[in-house]
């Protein structure tokens, strides 16, 4: 049997994405090839690795008797890929900084220009997403985050907390009322979540019962929630110095929505790669300047 770990790589992908075509986009890969290299590795084993229907692909028992390794083997060969990184001591090559929509759009261009003046040899790529990316498997080298970080192997830096508070302009408020309790506010027309649940998790730590769908207008896309509320499409829940930034008009009504805590994070085995370090410090010295700038602006 060969041994190239190639062949395993795809097959934990394979096995973890259920069908052959959703595989071979996260491999970057050609379905076709991903097939031959299944096909011919089954072939080496001398029996199959996965049953085929029409739903997509299902592991066999043989093949679940060897997920266990091969993803201890990925978990591996990731430890290795960071430890390796870890070691780089040069100011040059590629560094990835991941940051959710408003942070990457309303703070990250007023600094990292001069990130990049100060450090011309450094490659930066900045994953702009809700989503949390994955420091384990070096989705990112750097993330902001607007949570407290819980895996044991994240350095994590807490820079500033952030207040949200309920905002909509001045024309909608005129024609449609200002609320000033919650049972009035939920009368109005909130601009909402889509899929992203953060709105119902936060609801609901305020002891609210609320879903996305009770919302008539939806997105999950951030920067649109404070245009639309600018053009008067209705009442927003976001960062306050943005929100006054954009002329938007506070709305009290007896509710204290905590305040979004923002972190700085790296896996600890790249945390003395030279180029990361340099990083976390640059964005640990310059965005609390940045919000403070935006918050008295």
């Amino acid at each position: 049997m060969n041994s190239n770990w190639q062949w395993w790589h795809y097959f934990l992908a394979i096995a973890e994405h259920g069908s052959l075509s959703q595989a071979a986009v996260w491999l970057d890969v050609s379905q076709p090839t991903l097939s031959r290299q299944l096909q011919l590795m089954e072939k080496r084993l001398g029996q199959p690795l996965f049953d085929r229907s029409t739903q997509g692909l299902t592991l066999t028992g043989f093949g679940e008797s060897l997920l266990e390794e091969c993803r201890n083997m990925q978990a591996s060969a990731e430890r290795l890929a960071r430890l390796a990184a870890g070691q780089a001591t040069s100011l040059s090559g590629r560094i990835r900084l991941a940051a959710n929509e408003l942070i990457a759009l309303h703070y990250l261009p007023k600094i990292l220009p001069l990130f990049m003046d100060t450090y011309p040899e450094v490659s930066l790529e900045v994953e702009v997403s809700n989503q949390v990316s994955s420091l384990d498997k070096r989705d990112a080298d750097v993330a902001i985050r607007m949570f407290p970080p819980t895996q044991q192997d994240l350095i994590c830096r807490r820079l500033f907390d952030i207040p949200l508070g309920f905002f909509a302009s001045s024309d909608y408020l005129r024609v449609n009322g200002t609320p000033d309790n919650a049972q009035a506010l939920f009368q109005h027309r909130i601009i909402g979540y889509d899929r992203d649940r953060q709105f119902e998790k936060g609801g609901q730590e305020l002891g609210w019962q609320i879903r996305n769908e009770q919302f008539l207008f939806r997105t999950d896309f951030m920067p649109m929630h404070l245009e639309l509320a600018r053009n008067h499409g209705g009442i927003v829940v976001s960062h306050k110095h943005l929100c006054e930034a954009f002329g938007l008009q506070e709305i009290k009504v007896g509710i204290d929505i905590p305040k979004l805590p923002l972190y700085l994070a790296c896996h600890r085995d790249v945390q003395h790669n030279k180029k990361i370090r340099v990083l976390m410090d640059f964005l640990a010295e310059h965005l609390p300047k940045t919000y403070r700038e935006t918050h008295n602006s």
